[in-house]
């Protein structure tokens, strides 16, 4: 396999990477979000999603240019993530609960990404932008948060 190819495949393996990310951000809000008491909170996570959607539409709009499609996170992690999320809301579903566990799957964002973005050995400057704007969405998203613990 020659260099540009097995770069290229990288390339796709870290985007379909980042885009399971924004995938389990959206999958997190999505399971929440009628939760939300006040409707700040509420509006405040609908941004984000908002927010994860468009990251996950500028990956796919890269991976077109290589000529593939996104690769979804399993049936299994997706599930698990929304069993998850109902088992601590069921327990305690008030906003700072809610904001916590938003927090921690922030977190878990921020690592991957920055994981990632340490692992990223290719020259597209796209993708290099793009990790940027993740790890400032993750960060910013974490931020918001904290004024509903």
């Amino acid at each position: 396999m020659k260099e540009k190819e097995m770069q290229e495949n990288n390339d796709i393996k870290i985007l379909n990477k980042l885009y399971q990310c924004a995938e389990m951000g959206t999958i997190g809000i999505e399971s929440v979000i009628d939760k939300a008491h006040q409707e700040e909170f509420r509006n405040t996570l609908h941004s984000q999603k908002e927010e994860y959607d468009k990251i996950g539409d500028q990956i796919v709009s890269i991976l077109k240019k290589y000529g593939c499609e996104e690769k979804h996170i399993g049936t299994m992690a997706k599930k698990s993530s929304e069993m998850m999320s109902e088992m601590k809301t069921k327990i305690d579903d008030s906003d700072s609960q809610i904001a916590k566990m938003m927090m921690e799957g922030n977190n878990k964002g921020i690592i991957e990404v920055a994981k990632l973005k340490n692992e990223y050995e290719g020259t597209d400057e796209e993708i290099m932008e793009l990790m940027e704007h993740f790890l400032k969405t993750e960060q910013h998203n974490l931020d918001e948060m904290k004024k509903y613990l």
